[in-house]
């Protein structure tokens, strides 16, 4: 928060990217409580109106994430990489509806060995978030997805409703999961 409001500052040159890294290691050993607030990052797009944020995202649980991304944080690419946490669905819809204006990247790595499976972001709900995610986000034109399950049907959704936009849609084949019923029609 003491870092935003020094960069807020008119008397600074305005900045035009800056990279966060949030670490599980760094949360546990210092409190949240220092992160910018609403009105820092509101104060900070006001002297720097071209600022675009990139937050790399390691073992980061899902309520972290949720105290840390601020609405008004103008948050153009996402990466989030997990070893022993998951990302839950409520977050990747909290950032279709929070940053819709300027998301272009949004990277999702999962590493953690489970056997029964990848997890499902949808949880059984009828709006995939990473649908919605594409459908809210029209600048989005990187999703990347590593263990984590994609239905089939949802992968194409995607595909679709961002077009040609959508300049890397990567996903890897162990993460595409089919549902019975589509198999019995292939």
């Amino acid at each position: 928060a003491e870092m935003a409001r020094v960069l807020a500052d008119s008397n600074h040159v305005p900045l035009h990217r800056l990279s966060l890294l949030v670490h599980s290691v760094s949360i546990m050993h210092k409190s949240l409580d220092s992160m910018p607030e609403d009105e820092n990052w509101k104060a900070l797009t006001r002297n720097s109106a071209n600022l675009r944020v990139y937050i790399m995202a390691f073992d980061v649980k899902s309520d972290d994430m949720l105290r840390i991304l601020k609405p008004s944080i103008p948050l153009e690419r996402i990466h989030f990489d997990s070893y022993i946490t998951c990302v839950s669905g409520a977050v990747v819809d909290l950032i279709s509806r929070q940053y819709d204006k300027f998301l272009t990247h949004f990277i999702l790595m999962n590493d953690v060995i489970d056997m029964s499976g990848f997890p499902d972001l949808s949880d059984n709900r009828n709006e995939d978030p990473l649908v919605l995610l594409a459908w809210r986000c029209t600048r989005l034109s990187l999703l990347a997805v590593h263990g984590y399950t994609v239905w089939a049907h949802n992968l194409i959704a995607i595909a679709r409703l961002r077009g040609s936009d959508l300049k890397v849609l990567e996903v890897t084949e162990e993460s595409i999961d089919f549902d019975q019923g589509e198999l019995a029609d292939q």
